[in-house]
């Protein structure tokens, strides 16, 4: 259901539109393995061209859809992208990325007729007689899908999932929870809303993907609206709501949302940024114990669950146990040994979900995945003895905004071009409504008369909004840094501390 416009489409109907897509996509040439890039807010839509994508046997590269256009260009680039589906208000920002990056060959627009582009509404129109029913997929081997993270450091890379890594992490997510909720709830159908992006790998597979899998009704809204997020809950009933922490957050403090609103719901999910037991236990107060709570952990590098909370098993803090066919261990950030109960060092993980690799980039991979297979998290965490696992801090340099991920070094090379900048470090600093936010700590030519909106402003004309330096701009003499040059960023964290 379009959340907006309250058209709807059946399953029978979505799985005919794949199919015309599909068929139109390869009379444009698109062929087995390509990369076609999906730049969209959540709709219909998007959903249709995602599986439409990958049942003829190429790749989608989704892109955060509030990129300006040389973040855009630069994923294209990098990603080797041919073709663009994007939607009508995205439009000049996706053609000025395109006079950057000149591999795209169509690009295709959800909306009204532009010069130039051709019309997913017509595609659409196609008579599904180029579909190529017999498509040999390898679905350990052959990317599905290259969503982009900065992995536990460094600047953005392709994330090659393969359609196996993502039907695992369906398939353990369902047996985890989902089964056991819809069995307590009693619901002949699931009521999901789809507010979380589906271009970011929580919204992509936990709700687009399990709202098929499932055959639960999903309801796409494009964007955080509390007005219309309120509407939504009344109107469509939702069951089983996925979040973010900045959400539980408005949900607790915001007069528009009351009890009432969830007499359907059985269940909230939250991921993607550590809950702190104190919104939960504000949650109950205001809306009731009824409500079962889940708590996940994961990464874009792990499709993305590693550990969710068992159902009826919320355990204040923690993000839960290993999903099934997943093994985790705790080890020594030094020596790499395995860590008993209550010890903290990095979280590990190996299981079916655990990215093919970085697309192009073995180093990184080698780096991220040992030779036995294990996934490094950057996450510094604690396992109890019922093997829930505690998150204590992060050793990884990534800033967490509303769950999004934001890599220092992108934005100290960025802030390296100012021609008054002689050095930089970027960290990031506790927020009450989006977790963290970026923060910068300039060191200025001698004689420089910049500001501090100025450097504000450089960034914010370069960047998407979770990317600006909504943690302020801090002009210091020198930036701490080890004898091998490598940026002291706990430093600065705890100088920041000192001072209050």
């Amino acid at each position: 259901v379009n959340g907006l416009t309250h058209e709807s489409i059946t399953f029978g109907e979505f799985r005919d539109s794949c199919i015309r897509l599909g068929s139109a996509l390869k009379r444009l040439d698109v062929a087995q393995k390509d990369v076609v890039a999906l730049v969209s807010p959540n709709c219909p839509e998007f959903v249709i061209s995602f599986f439409a994508i990958g049942s003829i046997g190429a790749t989608t590269t989704t892109i955060n859809c509030t990129y300006t256009a040389e973040e855009i260009a630069q994923q294209l680039k990098n990603s080797n992208a041919s073709v663009v589906i994007t939607h009508s208000v995205l439009l000049p920002t996706v053609q000025e990325a395109c006079k950057l990056y000149d591999g795209i060959r169509h690009i295709i627009v959800n909306g009204p007729l532009q010069e130039g582009c051709l019309s997913f509404q017509n595609l659409l129109k196609d008579d599904g007689k180029a579909f190529p029913h017999s498509v040999q997929i390898n679905p350990r081997e052959d990317v599905l899908v290259l969503p982009y993270s900065s992995g536990t450091t460094g600047l953005p890379k392709g994330v090659m999932l393969t359609h196996y890594n993502l039907i695992a992490n369906m398939q353990q997510i369902t047996y985890e929870a989902f089964n056991t909720f819809r069995d307590m709830s009693g619901n002949d159908q699931e009521v999901l809303m789809g507010v979380l992006p589906f271009f970011h790998i929580y919204g992509m597979v936990c709700l687009m993907g399990l709202s098929l899998y499932e055959g639960a009704k999903m309801v796409t809204l494009p964007t955080f609206d509390p007005n219309l997020f309120s509407n939504t809950l009344e109107k469509y009933q939702v069951s089983y709501l996925h979040t973010v922490p900045p959400i539980i957050n408005f949900l607790n403090h915001s007069p528009l949302i009351t009890p009432r609103h969830f007499e359907p719901t059985h269940t909230i999910v939250c991921g993607a940024a550590p809950l702190g037991p104190a919104l939960v236990e504000e949650f109950w107060k205001k809306f009731g114990e009824d409500i079962q709570f889940q708590e996940g952990f994961g990464m874009t590098e792990a499709s993305p669950v590693t550990h969710l909370t068992p159902a009826g098993k919320y355990t204040p803090g923690s993000t839960g146990v290993a999903v099934p066919n997943t093994m985790a261990k705790i080890a020594d950030i030094n020596t790499g040994q395995t860590l008993g109960p209550g010890i903290e060092g990095e979280l590990c993980v190996h299981g079916p979900q655990v990215m093919k690799g970085y697309y192009n980039n073995e180093k990184a991979t080698k780096e991220t995945i040992d030779e036995n297979g294990w996934l490094h998290t950057g996450d510094i965490a604690k396992i109890d003895d019922q093997q829930n696992v505690f998150i204590v801090d992060r050793l990884k340099e990534l800033i967490k905004v509303k769950g999004f991920q934001v890599a220092p070094a992108e934005l100290e090379d960025l802030l390296r071009k100012h021609p008054n900048v002689t050095d930089v470090a970027v960290i990031g600093v506790p927020d009450e409504r989006a977790g963290e936010v970026p923060r910068a700590y300039v060191v200025l030519e001698q004689g420089s008369h910049t500001t501090e909106p100025d450097i504000a402003d450089f960034i914010a004309k370069e960047v998407a909004p979770h990317k600006k330096l909504m943690g302020g701009v801090e002009f210091v003499k020198s930036i701490p840094k080890s004898a091998t040059g490598k940026i002291l960023r706990r430093n600065l964290k705890e100088s920041l501390q000192a001072t209050g």
